[in-house]
């Protein structure tokens, strides 16, 4: 059914086909200090970013208006699954724990005017969680803004801290990068004659951005040393900051193709020929999964499938987490050495599977074959015992006695099959079927994974429902559903993703399936 389900915790099975960045500089500040290299560096970002394949959008010198129509542009071009990046080089500030980026058109207020500054600014925060709710399966981001405080003021009442931006608590699937560490002043030059076109932080970055291979932590631990020493040599103290909630590992260029040619430029120089895109590592993608689902069979999963290439860094990763896992399993319960063997038991989940086949070979409408005992398939049992008089109870159910009983009745059906009756339709709705109740679900999705649960609809509009969802990985959601004849869309809201499903309703209306756009598959059916 919602295949949804999984998909809060992947931002991995989204394919992300797509990099798409939003790259902002503002130096022309109409009523604050006036800045040098900000709109420099958003340019040099953008064109180092374009040559590795993202889609950039540019905002330069851009006033509060521009900015929120240049993040609303951004957001939605963001489709679930897309990598998406941030760069912000202007003035910020902290206020109150939550740093804000400033528009050109920032007033300078009045002393102690906080409120004001939040309301004309653009919250971090809020920014980043903008881009969450798109879906986007990763999100860097990131901020020069650690200049000096364009509101503190020597007398009075100061607006924010003296220079920089505090700490954050970035959201899951984020990896957010400042320009300096917390309370730190980020330099645009070395000295005053420093020719350099781009800041001291970005004229780190940018080579950084084209290197093949070479993956974003990596990146950091080498531009935040560098930035440093360049730094220390005008006895300044500026050490990037980080902050990584990232699941799974980033490139900004790939690796170079094994045999790639060279091109020899006129000054001798060498260079790769020009070529396509590598395609995305579905190995990390996996891993991202395994680990997020984080049982010992998702991660035995994605072994055995990469047994071939254990060498990698992400199947060691997934080898310890499986010793840890199964430690922990015997130390939580020990068997004593002598403990008898379990006994050959039936599983009864099998039983009921079984029943509700035999239930629906008779006509009884029990629904999907589950294992789970609904009131759907209680109602189809006792209908068949009403109908063909066989000698079991209600309370069988379950049991290998009614599975032989409805084995044995050679034949005998139920006489009527109760079908949904479409619920009363007020003046102006179109719906012709109502999701109103109870469902219960089953889905299959990448990497083997299979799970179930139940949602629970009401309705909202004349073709809308809204719905709460738990599947058997512990995992919730808010579903949204819309109605058009028997094509049913869905939209399923994670903590932490937005995911989207299409379906289509069976004749009766007490079932149907829909595929999501995290690749999964599923199956719903009513359960009273």
């Amino acid at each position: 059914m919602f295949l949804f389900v999984l998909c809060l915790c992947w931002p991995a099975l989204a394919q992300a086909d797509r990099k798409i960045g939003l790259v902002i500089g503002n130096d022309a500040y109409s009523q604050v200090p006036s800045l040098d290299k900000a709109v420099a560096d958003a340019e040099s970002v953008a064109v180092a970013l374009r040559a590795q394949g993202f889609e950039i959008l540019t905002a330069i010198n851009a006033d509060r208006r521009n900015m929120n129509r240049s993040i609303s542009d951004f957001t939605g071009r963001l489709e679930p699954g897309d990598s998406a990046f941030l760069f912000f080089a202007g003035h910020g500030v902290e206020i109150d724990g939550e740093n804000y980026l400033l528009p050109t058109d920032i007033v300078a207020p009045e002393s102690g005017e906080r409120d004001f500054i939040k309301a004309e600014s653009i919250a971090l925060s809020g920014l980043l969680d903008r881009v969450r709710a798109s879906g986007a399966r990763m999100t860097i981001a990131i901020v020069d803004a650690c200049r000096n405080n364009p509101f503190h003021t020597a007398t009075g009442r100061s607006i924010g801290g003296t220079r920089g931006l505090g700490r954050i608590t970035a959201p899951q699937g984020t990896f957010v990068i400042f320009s300096a560490g917390a309370g730190q002043l980020a330099l645009d030059e070395l000295t005053e004659d420093d020719p350099a076109r781009n800041s001291v932080f970005t004229r780190a970055l940018l080579p950084r951005l084209a290197q093949p291979g070479l993956e974003l932590r990596t990146l950091m631990a080498e531009l935040r040393v560098e930035v440093r020493n360049m730094a220390r040599t005008v006895n300044h103290q500026q050490f990037p900051a980080y902050y990584d909630e990232l699941l799974g590992e980033f490139y900004f260029a790939d690796s170079a193709a094994p045999g790639v040619e060279q091109v020899v430029g006129p000054a001798g120089d060498s260079a790769p020929a020009r070529m396509a895109a590598a395609p995305p590592d579905t190995m990390r993608q996996d891993f991202e999964l395994a680990r997020s689902i984080g049982t010992v069979a998702a991660l035995t999963a994605f072994l055995d499938r990469y047994a071939d290439r254990s060498e990698a860094f992400s199947y060691q990763i997934a080898e310890q987490l499986v010793a840890q896992k199964r430690a922990a399993t015997v130390t939580e319960n020990p068997v004593p050495e002598d403990a008898p063997s379990a006994p050959d038991i039936p599983d009864r989940r099998d039983i009921i599977r079984q029943t509700q086949l035999a239930l629906n070979a008779a006509g009884c409408s029990a629904g999907g074959a589950d294992g789970i005992i609904g009131s759907r398939t209680r109602s189809a049992f006792e209908r068949f015992i009403a109908d063909t008089g066989t000698d079991v109870q209600g309370a069988d159910l379950g049991s290998a006695r009614a599975l032989a009983a409805l084995r044995a009745a050679d034949g005998a059906r139920c006489k009527t099959v109760v079908t949904q009756t479409p619920a009363e339709i007020s003046p102006g709705q179109s719906a012709a079927f109502d999701l109103t109740g109870g469902w219960q679900f089953r889905a299959s999705c990448p990497l083997f994974i299979k799970t179930t649960g139940s949602v629970r609809y009401r309705r909202s509009g004349p073709d809308t429902f809204r719905g709460s969802l738990q599947d058997s990985l512990g995992q919730t959601a808010t579903v949204h559903a819309t109605l058009s004849g028997r094509t049913l869309k869905l939209v399923l809201y994670w903590p932490n993703l937005t995911t989207y499903a299409t379906g289509t309703l069976s004749p009766d209306g007490n079932s149907y399936t829909d595929v999501s756009n995290t690749g999964c598959t599923a199956t719903a059916w009513r359960a009273g």
